[in-house]
């Protein structure tokens, strides 16, 4: 199904209905229903403890629904974790950086993506280069490792790792919070 995206025959791209999650006694969500069109940029706006983050995570694997559905590309989606969001399409942009630092920026950027020949893996260099060009940062070294780079710079390889995955839906939870003012427009004008 990667590479494919199946619209559903109301366009849609995401559809969630009803969907609940709790934590112990607490109610992080009570049937939430959200749909997102191809194409589409939504916000989630609210107060802290809202469910926002809970949302973002079920979308993105790292925790499940307790109930509802959830419909992507047009056919139900469970992802297990965040490698079968990734797979399925969908990537995610922490406000926390999940980097790796002690691999260099090609490799954080191709992290769980990688492609093998013989069981060796192959360098991605040339579409890492246009990711980060994409991003207004083609001057970045694929080679330098990401725990010698400003927590600007290691913001735009999370950014850039979503983008190299080429995700049908990208979420992202406050990802200007740590760019300069130059990469938040660069980032909008990507968005």
């Amino acid at each position: 199904m990667r590479g494919m995206v199946d619209r559903s025959s109301d366009g849609s791209l995401l559809r969630l209905h009803a969907v609940r999650k709790a934590f112990g006694p607490v109610q992080a969500l009570e049937s939430v229903d959200l749909e997102v069109g191809c194409g589409e940029v939504h916000a989630l706006v609210g107060e802290n403890g809202a469910g926002k983050s809970t949302l973002m995570k079920i979308l993105s694997g790292a925790c499940h629904p307790d109930d509802g559905s959830i419909i992507f590309n047009g056919v139900p989606y469970v992802a297990r974790n965040p490698a079968d969001a990734r797979l399925a399409g969908i990537a995610m942009i922490y406000q926390e950086l999940t980097l790796a630092l002690h691999l260099t920026v090609e490799e954080n950027i191709t992290l769980g993506i990688e492609h093998s020949r013989y069981g060796l893996l192959s360098r991605q260099t040339q579409r890492v280069k246009d990711v980060l060009a994409r991003m207004g940062h083609e001057d970045l070294d694929p080679d330098i490792p990401v725990a010698e780079l400003s927590i600007n710079l290691r913001q735009i390889v999370e950014i850039a790792r979503a983008l190299m995955c080429d995700a049908h839906l990208i979420i992202m939870d406050e990802p200007t919070s740590s760019l300069s003012a130059e990469d938040k427009v660069s980032l909008f004008q990507t968005v």
